[in-house]
């Protein structure tokens, strides 16, 4: 089944989050903004069950079999105090 399948018929929900503001998808996902950068650009953090995949949009349109990391583990940012 391809993205496109899947987010046909679905609304956008457009949100403005600061550095440190998250945002919560059902009861398992959270996202939150950890950095953001001079040239318009954001790093985000997600958490989300081992069970869910969370791939860059451009993957699925690239490679639908992608593999995991070298280690198959998501590297974990240090949080910000």
């Amino acid at each position: 089944m391809a993205i496109d399948d899947i987010m046909e018929g679905s609304f956008m929900l457009v949100l403005s989050r600061k550095v440190g503001e998250s945002i919560l998808i059902s009861d398992s996902i959270r996202v939150t903004v950890v950095q953001s950068t001079n040239h318009g650009r954001i790093r985000l953090g997600i958490e989300a069950p081992p069970e869910v995949r969370v791939l860059r949009e451009e993957l699925t349109k690239s490679c639908s079999n992608s593999t995991p990391s070298k280690n198959g583990k998501a590297e974990a940012l240090p949080t910000s105090a």
